[in-house]
C-alpha cells in the first residue's frame, strides 16, 4: 500500500535570464536591426543617449605583419571603428557576381559585356563584333554571355526578347518543348492568333492559357528594373590589406553610439518610487552596454578566425576558398557552435574580393587524391570556369567529372550534376542547342 509523503529531487537546468536572452538576441541582429533596436530602447530608457555613428574611417592602427611561424600575428583586429563603402548599387551587385563566378582572365570580358548593355538590359551588338574588340574567340565570349544571362536579374545580356524570356523560364525549370515553341512564335502571340498558337504548340486551350500567364509574369526588359540588393547589404566587418597580413575592423557607418546621460545618472536615488524606476533603467542600460561590448568582441573574434583561415581567398578569390565548418571556428575561438551560427547569420564582411556573406566562408570538404581537402565553393568556382571556357566543345557531366578528377578533385558525377544545377548551368544537351541557335 502506497503511503503519501514528500520526496525531494535535485536537478540542474539552464536559466535564461533577461540579460542572457538580450545578449543572444543582439548577436543575431544585423547592422540595420541593431540600430533600430537601440533607437527603440532609448525611447523608453531616459538614462541612455544615442549619438550618430561614424561617417568616416579613423586612422588605421599600427601594422602587424604575418609570419608563417606565428599565425596569431596574422590579423590585426581593431576596436577603432571604420566606415564601410557606400551601399552597393545594382551594377555593383552584378560586378560582385562576376568577380565571384569567373576566373581572372574572363572577368574583364564579362565586365565589357556589362558596359555594352542598352537601357533594357539587352546586348545590341553581336558577340562576334564584341569578340573582335576584345581580341578573343567568339565562342569563348558567347560561353561567358550564356552564363551571365543567369545572373540576377535573370535575362540580362540577351540578344533578343525570346532569349531573355527563355533564360527566365530556364531558371524556373519551365522551358519545356511546348514553351520553346511558344517563344519561337511570339509574332503570333503579338497578333493574338490563338488558333495557330494552339496548333503549333499542340496544346489544349487551358494549357495554352496557363503558359501565357507564365509568359506575362516574366520581365521583358530586366535592365529597366535592376533592383538594389534586398535587404540592403551593410557589412558588419571590414577587412583590408595591412602589410603582409590584414586589418579587421568593425563597420560603424549606420550604428549609433550609445552612452549614459550623466546628468540623469547623478540623480539616482532609490528612496523614492521615481528613483527606484531610474535604478531599474540604470540596470537595464548597464546590461545593454555590456551586451553590445560582448557582441563587438565576439564579432571580431570570429571574424579574425575566419580571416586567418581564408587568407588565400582574400588574396586570390573564390577558387582559393578552404573547407571550413562552424565547429572549426568554435574550437579555435572557444565559443559554442550555436554562438558561431548566430554571429555569422545574415552578417556580411567587406573584403578585397567584394562584400560577401560570412556564410560564404563555410563549406563542406571534398578530399583530393593526394589527401588534401578542397572547399565545395572552390570546386563550384572551377566547374563554372570549365563551362565558361568550353566553346563549341560542350562538356557533358561525365566530361566535367573527368576533368575535375584529373585536377586532383575526388568528385563523382552526381556531385558535379548537383553543383551544376545549383549554379544555374543548363544540361550539356541544352547548351549545345543554345550554341547552334546563337
Amino acid at each position: 500500500m502506497l503511503v503519501p509523503g514528500l520526496i525531494q529531487r535535485q536537478s540542474q537546468s539552464l536559466v535564461m535570464t533577461p540579460q542572457l536572452r538580450q545578449a543572444i538576441a543582439l548577436l543575431q541582429y544585423t547592422q540595420l536591426d541593431l540600430a533600430q533596436h537601440l533607437r527603440q530602447v532609448c525611447e523608453t530608457n531616459p538614462l541612455l543617449i544615442l549619438e550618430p555613428g561614424d561617417t568616416a574611417p579613423e586612422a588605421a592602427p599600427s601594422s602587424e605583419e604575418f609570419h608563417d611561424d606565428d599565425p596569431d600575428r596574422f590579423t590585426t583586429t581593431s576596436d577603432r571603428p571604420e566606415a564601410a563603402a557606400p551601399l552597393p548599387s545594382a551594377r555593383d551587385d552584378l560586378i560582385l557576381q562576376i568577380r565571384l563566378s569567373f576566373p581572372a582572365d574572363e572577368q574583364d570580358a564579362a565586365l565589357y559585356l556589362l558596359d555594352s548593355l542598352d537601357e533594357s538590359g539587352r546586348l545590341p551588338v553581336s558577340v562576334a563584333d564584341l569578340a573582335g574588340d576584345l581580341r578573343m574567340e567568339a565562342t569563348r565570349l558567347e560561353a561567358i554571355r550564356q552564363s551571365l544571362m543567369h545572373f540576377e536579374p535573370v535575362g540580362l545580356f540577351a540578344r533578343s526578347l525570346e532569349e531573355c524570356l527563355a533564360a527566365q523560364l530556364r531558371v524556373r525549370n519551365r522551358l519545356d518543348p511546348a514553351m520553346q515553341v511558344l517563344l519561337d512564335n511570339l509574332d503570333l502571340l503579338a497578333r493574338r492568333d490563338w488558333r495557330r498558337l494552339r496548333e503549333k504548340c499542340a496544346l489544349e486551350q487551358d494549357d495554352l492559357l496557363e503558359m501565357l500567364t507564365e509568359i506575362q509574369a516574366l520581365d521583358p526588359r530586366p535592365g529597366l528594373t535592376l533592383p538594389p540588393p534586398e535587404p540592403p547589404i551593410e557589412p558588419d566587418l571590414i577587412v583590408r590589406p595591412n602589410g603582409a597580413g590584414f586589418r579587421l575592423t568593425l563597420n560603424t557607418r549606420l550604428l549609433p553610439k550609445l552612452r549614459f546621460d550623466d546628468t540623469m545618472r547623478a540623480q539616482l536615488d532609490g528612496r523614492t518610487d521615481a528613483g527606484k524606476a531610474l535604478l531599474a533603467c540604470a540596470a537595464e542600460a548597464t546590461a545593454l552596454i555590456r551586451a553590445l561590448d560582448s557582441r563587438k568582441q565576439s564579432l571580431l573574434t570570429v571574424g579574425r578566425a575566419i580571416v586567418q583561415h581564408q587568407a588565400d581567398f582574400l588574396r586570390d578569390g573564390p577558387s582559393a576558398l578552404r573547407p571550413l565548418t562552424m565547429r572549426d571556428i568554435a574550437e579555435r575561438t572557444e565559443l559554442h557552435e550555436s554562438t558561431i551560427s548566430r554571429i555569422v547569420s545574415s552578417k556580411y564582411i567587406d573584403t578585397p574580393q567584394g562584400t560577401v556573406p560570412l556564410k560564404l566562408f563555410f563549406s563542406t570538404a571534398l578530399t583530393s587524391e593526394d589527401g588534401t581537402s578542397q572547399s565545395a565553393h572552390a570546386i563550384q568556382h572551377r566547374l563554372q570556369a570549365l563551362v565558361s571556357a568550353e566553346g563549341d566543345n560542350v562538356l557533358s557531366d561525365d566530361a566535367l567529372t573527368t576533368l575535375l578528377q584529373k585536377e586532383g578533385f575526388s568528385i563523382q558525377r552526381r556531385t558535379v550534376a548537383k553543383y551544376r544545377e545549383g549554379l544555374g548551368i543548363a544540361k550539356s544537351s541544352q547548351r549545345k542547342r543554345l550554341r547552334r541557335t546563337s
